[in-house]
């Protein structure tokens, strides 16, 4: 026998559906979307809390909304490739931990390695952690002045949490700018990335 999920209900035969008043199966139809609708955005959404694998999941469902091409990292270690289109790519880093990166981090030693592993067409970007205790307004810089500075000198981008999930929400309103403030991040030479 089928079943149906049906919210707060539960599990019920799908028999009992064609047995309901008219209506019934188009509302649980759009509750079913919005539902999904609702999934997608907390995935995305997690991007201004989680840390780790959680945050870099999230950083890749806001690249794949942005229309990019996401393959996911290929192991520990690993960049999150971004195909920015179909010759520019993305090669980014995101912390393990939340906290401010400092210079002997080992996000500075991971970003290093990753500029090396690119190409003529690939553009390192940091995504530090977030500091999760805190709204985005009341937080510290996710990553010291001296680290910064190493960063900027590798040509590594840094976009915090934040600041991606603005690009993201800018896509709703202004498609195209979004667009151009993308393609700005894969440019840019090193150094803080601020979506304003």
């Amino acid at each position: 026998m089928a079943t149906v999920a049906v919210p707060d209900v539960g599990l019920v035969p799908d028999w009992v559906i064609a047995e309901m008043p008219p209506g019934y199966q188009t509302r649980r139809l759009e509750i079913e979307r919005l539902a999904a609708e609702l999934h997608d955005k907390d995935a995305i959404a997690r991007v201004l809390w989680e840390n780790g694998a959680a945050l870099e999941a999230a950083a890749a469902a806001i690249f794949a909304s942005l229309r990019c091409e996401v393959d996911p990292a290929s192991g520990t270690g690993a960049p999150l490739s971004v195909h920015v289109d179909g010759r520019h790519r993305l090669l980014v880093h995101v912390a393990r931990a939340g906290g401010a990166i400092e210079k002997t981090s080992d996000d500075l030693t991971r970003a290093f390695q990753f500029v090396q592993y690119a190409g003529d067409r690939d553009r390192v970007v940091l995504v530090p952690g977030n500091e999760a205790d805190a709204a985005p307004v009341r937080r510290a810089p996710a990553v010291q002045p001296d680290a910064l500075k190493v960063l900027q000198r590798m040509g590594v981008n840094v976009i915090e949490p934040p600041a991606l999930f603005r690009l993201w929400r800018l896509s709703f309103e202004d498609a195209a700018r979004a667009r151009m403030l993308l393609e700005r991040l894969h440019t840019q030479d090193g150094g803080p990335f601020p979506v304003t």
